[in-house]
């Protein structure tokens, strides 16, 4: 009876394996080997659980990894993509490719969203949430099959199958319209102090964001507009990353 249950049990499990590696393969193009790092890419901080050795176990870890290789991905197509656009271009049009929202867009494309594990009664607190798990995923594709094939599935079954490109790259980020409407809804004073830098050639602007009267970051650009929008997206990336000036709560 024991081998029996035993026998049932092994099946279940193993059948739940294959489901497992042929669903990732709908979304890969290829097998993937080690089946437990897309596992683990699937595994919100609230599942976190401590494994034999003692290590807590959630996505958080293959996020950090999967962020870089995505910006190198991105950043060599862009650069191969478009010979002749300045580095402010090309970051700008990074920078529009891998933001959250977009990031997000993508992993519902790819059903990523229908893996996910989490103790929280809805992701709707976080949106992110899908979006941290496609890099995620990025990380276990480059841990389990390099960076080689890695970069070839982002290219082939992301930028070229799910993103219109050129849309993307030339739509219009407005980061200042972005950070003011966010100081209204804190309440929290915005300004900018912008000025020519002095003897640069050609010329260029500085600009620096104060956040209740604090400065909190700057920008550089070719007219005062851009160097604002740059300070913009400074201050902007600094929230995300949870810095606040010391005089705000």
């Amino acid at each position: 009876m024991f081998r029996l249950l035993l026998g049932k049990l092994t099946y279940l499990f193993d059948s739940k394996q294959r489901d497992f590696r042929r669903d990732l393969k709908k979304i890969l193009g290829f097998y993937p080997i080690n089946l437990t790092l897309y596992k683990t890419a699937f595994i919100h901080r609230s599942a976190s659980y401590v494994d034999h050795t003692g290590k807590v176990v959630n996505n958080e870890r293959l996020e950090f990894l999967g962020d870089a290789i995505l910006g190198a991905v991105v950043g060599d197509f862009l650069f191969n993509r478009y010979p002749a656009a300045s580095e402010g271009f090309l970051t700008q049009a990074r920078s529009k490719l891998v933001n959250r929202a977009i990031l997000t867009n993508l992993a519902h494309k790819l059903g990523l969203d229908n893996f996910l594990i989490m103790h929280l009664k809805q992701y709707s607190v976080n949106k992110n949430i899908p979006g941290n798990a496609l890099e995620a995923f990025i990380g276990a594709i480059y841990l389990d099959m390099g960076y080689e094939i890695t970069r070839k599935f982002i290219e082939k079954q992301i930028l070229f199958k799910l993103v219109d490109i050129e849309k993307v790259v030339n739509s219009e980020i407005n980061f200042k319209s972005r950070i003011l409407e966010w100081g209204q809804q804190q309440k929290i004073s915005i300004r900018f102090e912008t000025d020519e830098i002095k003897d640069s050639s050609p010329i260029q602007f500085e600009s620096k964001i104060f956040l209740n009267e604090q400065y909190f970051g700057s920008g550089i650009g070719g007219s005062k507009k851009e160097a604002e929008q740059n300070a913009a997206k400074d201050a902007i990336d600094k929230l995300k990353q949870g810095v606040k000036p010391h005089n705000i709560d």
